[in-house]
């Protein structure tokens, strides 16, 4: 017993530091994105989308990709589908918190948030029915195509880093690339001893099932998305908070295309009834998640914060399909 207890306290103590430090680059992979955005003048939303978004998603990619090769497809699909829904539960409480009024959707904006929609959607159709190419599901191919297209029409359509008036930063656009470098290599290091001391914690503590890779692994792997919003939302850099966000979404279900090139089977066809519920919460969560950006921006801030809350009840309610549904 007290061999266990020991056991239980030195993970812990590994998940709090590594927390600390995927927090901590987060932060900093906010503050220097801001000002690669701006002295590039690529724009917050496409710098969030792109940059931001596939660094803070290596958890998901080392995660989901190990998961596959473990003969693991439930952890995987649970994971991304999970991480879809606790991105926008983030966004909705951390914008309601720190920045209830927004600017507009622009272009860009709404192609990035129908984009990771349509991505995600397509994931859930070839669940409920396993189309396959060769080994391959039918939507992979799709998932790749369209999530490319996108994201060379959002470089096209960017609106530049419009936010809130700020002083110009005094950070040399080298400075910003080395700190964006050196906090992603800090996720890259911290986010695998993170999931490691959650996943044996989950497993000491008796926990499991698809319903770790929901809850417990995407409250891990989503730490990162977490504190980069949160950096940006206190840096008043809304578009590139949404840009995170959604990016990281899309690219999660990009993420999940790829495993199933890792995975020798058809990926889709190992999956069932848990993971068509979460797809399906992730879904509408990140459809109220687009219209609670554009309540923001029409300054209905009580609307917002109503609809916040809406969203957080609905993943509370997902959770408990998805748990209920492989319940023996």
């Amino acid at each position: 017993m007290l061999r266990l207890m020991l056991e239980i306290l030195g993970f812990v103590g590994l998940f709090l530091l590594s927390a600390g430090i995927v927090v901590r680059s987060g932060l900093v992979l906010a503050q220097a994105g801001d000002v690669v955005a701006e002295k590039t003048g690529l724009g917050r939303l496409f710098v969030g989308t792109i940059f931001l978004a596939i660094a803070t998603s290596l958890p998901e990619l080392v995660t989901n990709i190990s998961a596959v090769r473990l003969g693991a497809p439930n952890l995987a699909a649970g994971n991304i589908l999970g991480a879809n829904m606790i991105n926008i539960v983030v966004l909705a409480s951390l914008t309601s918190l720190f920045s209830p009024a927004i600017a507009p959707l622009s272009l860009d904006q709404r192609i990035l948030g129908f984009s990771a929609l349509i991505l995600t959607g397509l994931a859930i159709l070839n669940i409920v029915y396993p189309f396959e190419v060769g080994f391959l599901g039918l939507a992979t191919l799709f998932i790749i195509v369209i999530y490319l297209a996108s994201m060379y029409l959002i470089y096209r359509t960017r609106e530049g880093g419009k936010g809130k008036e700020k002083e110009e930063t005094t950070m040399p656009l080298k400075k910003a690339w080395i700190l964006m470098g050196l906090a992603a290599l800090g996720i890259i290091l911290g986010a695998p001893a993170l999931a490691f001391s959650a996943d044996r914690l989950s497993e000491l503590l008796g926990i499991s099932g698809t319903f770790i890779g929901v809850l417990a692994v995407a409250l891990v792997t989503t730490m990162p998305e977490t504190s980069v919003t949160l950096g940006s939302l206190r840096l008043g850099a809304e578009e590139m908070a949404m840009g995170n966000v959604y990016g990281s979404c899309a690219f999660n279900v990009f993420i999940l295309a790829l495993a199933d090139l890792a995975y020798p089977k058809n990926l889709y066809a190992a999956l069932g009834r848990a993971e068509i519920l979460a797809g399906i919460g992730a879904l509408v969560l990140m459809t109220l998640g687009l219209f609670f950006l554009k309540l923001g921006s029409e300054k209905r801030t009580w609307a917002s914060r109503g609809l916040a809350f809406l969203i957080l009840a609905g993943w509370v309610t997902a959770l408990f399909f998805v748990f209920t549904a492989q319940a023996p």
